[in-house]
């Protein structure tokens, strides 16, 4: 018992040195061990060139409520050598015809124009300077993001000047002393450019390899237009910002990663007999195939496709529900995939169906995804053979950037108002029968929030959701349905679950994609997003993170 006491005592006299060691400032060697990782970390990057897209929205008040007034959608390439840029895509416009594109629709005073590099540039705390002779640093406390324990410190600029220096917290995680999280600003916005706050995170794909994931940036109120003091607008801004592919350009030096792959992507389907005994039926089948799998091929060895998973599965099952509820007996079989871009679009290509992963987050239930497919679903029985002539191989030959301007699965009038006639009647056989009523309302919420997403809803590669589901034929007397029912579209990000680096694409549980659903003040809406981090050197890298 006496042993006990001394014990305590000592305790309790030490708790005051261990607070006070656990606030105290960082030592000059643990500042320069954080400076110096985050410069390994740049290096490392240098190697790869991931896809990355950013979605603006930027709002106004309407009888004090946020609503989006306009928007605005970059994809590219991210370029983390030679200095931080995007290189976009190439447009199926030429590069005039899409600057007027862009800034058409909101030629007025309060107009920010966006440079996407910029964002790009997000994916560091300061891309240049980050150094002890520009900054600070001061411990603030310790942080668990998810499983990962965190040294938190306040960063801020030791120089007098502090143009584009980073303002802001920093999340280091103790092994390493790897930045795994950051938000703040780069000081300095002026007349002629302006600095957004943001919340930028990284993931670890192994032991120390840290790579930028997501980053959230959002001004409430920034002066746009005017000089010093005489700004006669104010600006509300949101962005969502994504990274992902860096599977697909890993460095060859690195033997953990490297492997030279001669098999195709998809299995050889060796059902087929030789070309000499096949009809002509079976032999127009086996081309028709050829172009399906090279454009499939493609879009995943870019990176814009999903390897195959089971949000795919999910999606073929609907398909499945439809076709039994119709007879239907479509050969060969339904394949569903997805684009990994946040557009609200989809594609038929042969007997492959593509939803983009930001048409499958906002579709608020499966009624309204069902009808989406089952128009898509008609579209295929449509005998449309335009896309093979992808089968030929020279017409595969471009690279990520073009894929915009070479691959277009678009129907005509004529088959879009064919395909809707029998959408229409399948749905009404179907199990989702009982769904209409929100797919009129989703419609209308569509309708409603066009003028404001529109690029948004401009598809990249297929057909608008607001073309597929016929928004802009809506009576009149409909735009008010979604006013009957509590269910609205949900924010992006609310169904799926993108891995950066595999690029495999995960469903969110139902309770999850409900909260996001609560959350959220807008439909379409961009949301804050905040990662649960786990280590790599923890076991399972499949679950290595998880939107919190």
């Amino acid at each position: 018992m006496r042993n006990l006491l001394r014990l305590s005592l000592v305790l309790f006299l030490a708790a005051p040195l261990l607070r006070a060691q656990d606030h105290s400032e960082p030592s000059d060697e643990m500042a320069a061990s954080i400076v110096a990782r985050e410069h390994e970390v740049a290096r490392n990057l240098e190697k790869y060139h991931p896809i990355v897209e950013t979605y603006v929205q930027v709002m106004n008040s309407h009888k004090e409520e946020p609503v989006i007034s306009y928007d605005r959608h970059f994809v590219s390439l991210a370029e983390f050598s030679g200095g931080l840029r995007a290189l976009r895509f190439r447009s199926k416009h030429l590069e005039l015809w899409r600057q007027i594109s862009d800034y058409s629709d909101t030629v007025r005073p309060t107009t920010v124009g966006f440079n996407p590099s910029g964002f790009v540039a997000m994916a560091y705390p300061d891309p240049s300077t980050f150094d002890l002779r520009h900054y600070r640093f001061e411990y603030l406390n310790r942080e668990f993001l998810g499983e990962v324990r965190c040294l938190v410190f306040q960063v801020s600029p030791a120089a007098r000047r502090k143009q584009g220096l980073f303002e802001g917290r920093i999340w280091v995680e103790e092994q390493n002393f790897t930045i795994v999280r950051f938000d703040g600003i780069y000081d300095g916005s002026n007349f002629y450019s302006k600095y957004f706050h943001f919340d930028s995170w990284r993931i670890e794909a192994a032991p120390g390899r840290w790579f930028p994931a997501t980053i959230y940036s959002q001004e409430m109120n920034i002066p746009c237009c005017g000089i010093g003091k005489f700004n006669w607008s104010k600006v509300r801004l949101q962005a969502q910002t994504r990274f992902w592919g860096y599977d697909l350009h890993l460095p060859e030096d690195e033997q953990e990663f490297t492997r030279i792959v001669f098999e195709p992507l998809h299995p050889v389907d060796d059902s087929y007999a030789s070309s000499n005994e096949t009809g002509p039926s079976g032999k127009q089948q086996t081309w028709e195939q050829q172009a399906e799998g090279n454009v499939d091929e493609q879009l995943e060895r870019i990176g814009l496709l999903s390897p195959t998973g089971d949000v795919d599965k999910t999606l073929e099952a609907i398909v499945n529900n439809i076709e039994v509820a119709n007879d239907l007996s479509i050969e060969p079989g339904v394949h569903c995939r997805v684009l990994l871009t946040s557009n609200l679009e989809s594609a038929v290509v042969g007997h492959t169906i593509i939803l983009s992963r930001g048409l499958i987050d906002v579709l608020p239930d499966e009624g309204t995804l069902a009808a989406v497919l089952a128009h898509d679903l008609a579209l295929m029985t449509l005998d449309d053979r335009s896309f093979t002539k992808f089968s030929w191989a020279d017409e595969m030959r471009f690279g990520a950037r073009d894929v915009l301007r070479t691959l277009r699965f678009v129907p005509s009038e004529k088959q879009r108002a064919q395909a809707t006639s029998l959408a229409q009647e399948w749905m009404s056989n179907s199990p989702y029968r009982n769904s209409l009523a929100f797919v009129a309302a989703f419609v209308a919420e569509l309708h409603s929030q066009s003028p404001h997403i529109r690029q948004l809803l401009q598809a990249s590669i297929g057909d608008s959701v607001y073309d597929t589901l016929g928004a802009a034929k809506l009576p009149a007397d409909s735009l008010t349905a979604n006013e009957a029912t509590t269910l609205h579209a949900l924010p992006l990000g609310s169904r799926t679950e993108l891995d950066p680096l595999t690029n495999k694409l995960t469903m969110r549980g139902a309770e999850e994609s409900e909260r996001s659903s609560k959350a959220a003040d807008l439909p379409f809406a961009v949301t804050p997003v905040f990662l649960y981090l786990r280590s790599a050197s923890q076991g399972d890298q499949e679950a290595r993170y998880r939107p919190n």
